[in-house]
């Protein structure tokens, strides 16, 4: 791989890797949201029922036993509304655990790519100055020693 594809596919496995990790800033501030928004949404109806139970008492205080029988109603449906939120809670973890492991495995990958384009890009800026320090010195043989060049053989080196 020439130097300039090295470094474009380096900088784009970097690109990757950063939109990962802001895909994942992004999916917990929706998954945040949605969460709060439940919440909100279950503390607001769990407000209109007391107010409707304070209604009817106040329409007939003498009346315990209706009282009471709104009373454990509405009880019964606050106790639902709190298991309906620990269950999307409990969902939303689910997904997240998902979503997670997504996120890893584009993090890994990107960050292999650019590994393996700083590894192209180190060999081909090594080879190309190799290249440039053979062409102004003696040449090497294949086990690394140098060779000698005729011009440059006297009688000792014989």
């Amino acid at each position: 791989m020439a130097g300039n594809e090295a470094t474009t596919t380096f900088f784009e496995a970097v690109n990757e890797g950063s939109d990962a990790v802001i895909d994942a800033v992004r999916t917990a501030n929706d998954r945040g949201h949605r969460v709060a928004t439940a919440l909100i949404e279950e503390a607001q109806e769990g407000q209109r029922e007391f107010v409707e139970l304070a209604k009817k008492w106040i329409a007939n205080p003498l009346d315990l036993l209706g009282f009471y029988s709104h009373l454990v109603e509405s009880t019964t449906k606050a106790q639902g509304r709190a298991l309906d939120v620990g269950r999307h809670w409990y969902g939303e973890m689910a997904e997240a655990q998902k979503e997670s492991r997504l996120i890893v495995q584009r993090v890994v990958s990107a960050n292999r790519k650019a590994g393996e384009a700083s590894v192209d890009l180190a060999r081909s800026v090594l080879t190309r100055n190799a290249n440039g320090a053979n062409g102004a010195q003696s040449t090497t043989e294949g086990d690394g020693r140098r060779a000698i060049t005729p011009s440059r053989a006297t009688a000792s080196d014989i």
